[in-house]
């Protein structure tokens, strides 16, 4: 295990921060086609047009390229990179998926609930319902088991 890395992981308290964090960190390497080390190793310039690029392309969530956004920082501040963090982070930007009143995403219609459990299967049934009766977000869904009801 290269250093970098090791540093990365360890410096990690929580499991689901460390499962959330190494999962980003992975996917923005594969994105910039280096491992951590020799991204690390770039200059500090191509480092920081590789990062906005993946979060300006990253067709996700606000709150998912913050994460993306935190993983990344964490990987570069565990290793004594320095970057611009305050230039960087805005490039930030909200996309919007059609599904949102006054910039935030809204519930689904029973129409939408009733579409979405007539082509479902029963374990993607039993999850959506879930999720929908009790509010919980989706990367609380992995914790459940059935010995909690």
């Amino acid at each position: 295990m290269e250093r970098e890395w090791f540093n990365f992981e360890n410096s990690l308290n929580s499991p689901q921060t460390k499962r959330q964090y190494v999962f980003c960190l992975k996917q923005f390497l594969i994105y910039t086609k280096k491992n951590l080390h020799s991204f690390l190793m770039l200059k500090m310039q191509q480092q920081e047009e590789l990062i906005i690029n993946y979060l300006v392309q990253k067709k996700v969530s606000r709150a998912n390229k913050n994460v993306i956004f935190f993983t990344i920082k964490h990987a570069c501040e565990v290793n004594d990179v320095l970057l611009n963090w305050k230039k960087i982070k805005k490039f930030i930007r909200s996309e919007k998926t059609g599904n949102e009143i006054a910039g935030k995403d809204r519930g689904y219609l029973h129409e939408e609930i009733e579409k979405i459990l007539q082509y479902s299967d029963q374990r993607v049934k039993t999850a959506f319902l879930i999720l929908a009766s009790t509010g919980m977000r989706v990367g609380a869904l992995y914790s459940i088991k059935l010995t909690h009801w």
